[in-house]
């Protein structure tokens, strides 16, 4: 299928490395132009993209510097996904209000501020937004209450705007990626042995996900093919998740 993504205008954050980078790369091959946004300025943002930037989206107006640099190189906006964000561990009890503030504005009040700053430019000819959340919205994790929250509110903030914005034709969906391999997953679980034993008692495939395996969803979904897809939360888990 032709997903008309030739000369799209795509704004990809968290394209330093993992799902962003596979999400940032896959826009490209598809004749996209792409400008990559990623933390750390060590990390290479995926070839072929139209510019990059380094920021990191926490701080103060970083969020409308990176839609002002996008809108710059592209010329507009016509998809944001929004892929920044990262694990913080710690529960009710052990999580301090400081680790709360941290991981609320890493992975919902960050994303917020950039979805706020594109959306008069997403409104010029019906854009696309794809929120990248996780499993552990919908399925929280043990030790992980401050992520399980922020990410569900990730969702939550998705599902508002595609209420909000329909009636400017900008369709707004939700990725929740199960367990992917990165250096963060492989940490938690340093060897095939322990990642087989999870896989095998959690997953019906088996198997932890690859960054790519991410990749066609956010495609279909950010690209002008999508016309009637929106307020979804779409599970990339290898059938991990239970709710439907």
């Amino acid at each position: 299928m032709d997903l008309g993504l030739t000369g799209w205008r795509v704004l990809v954050t968290g394209a330093g490395s993992g799902i962003g980078r596979a999400i940032a790369q896959g826009f490209v091959d598809e004749g996209a132009r792409v400008v990559a946004c990623g933390r750390n300025p060590d990390h290479a943002v995926p070839d072929g993209v139209v510019g990059a930037v380094h920021a990191d989206l926490t701080a103060e107006g970083a969020t409308e510097g990176v839609i002002s640099t996008a809108v710059g190189h592209l010329g507009g906006l016509d998809t944001v996904i929004a892929a920044a964000g990262g694990a913080v561990t710690g529960t009710v009890e052990s999580a301090s209000d400081e680790t709360w503030a941290t991981g609320l504005d890493l992975n919902l009040l960050s994303v917020m501020r950039l979805l706020r700053a594109a959306v008069p430019h997403l409104r010029e000819r019906g854009g696309r937004i794809v929120v990248v959340s996780a499993l552990s919205a919908r399925e929280p994790r043990a030790n992980h209450v401050v992520s399980n929250v922020s990410k569900a509110g990730a969702a939550a903030l998705a599902k508002s705007l595609s209420r909000e914005l329909a009636q400017d034709a900008i369709l707004a969906n939700c990725l929740a990626p199960g367990r992917i391999r990165s250096a963060q997953l492989d940490r938690a679980y340093p060897d095939d042995k322990a990642r087989a034993e999870f896989a095998e008692a959690n997953i019906p495939l088996q198997r932890f996900g690859r960054p790519d395996e991410a990749v066609p969803a956010a495609l279909l979904l950010g690209s002008p093919r999508n016309t009637y897809i929106t307020g979804q939360t779409l599970g990339v888990d290898g059938g991990m998740a239970w709710t439907i």
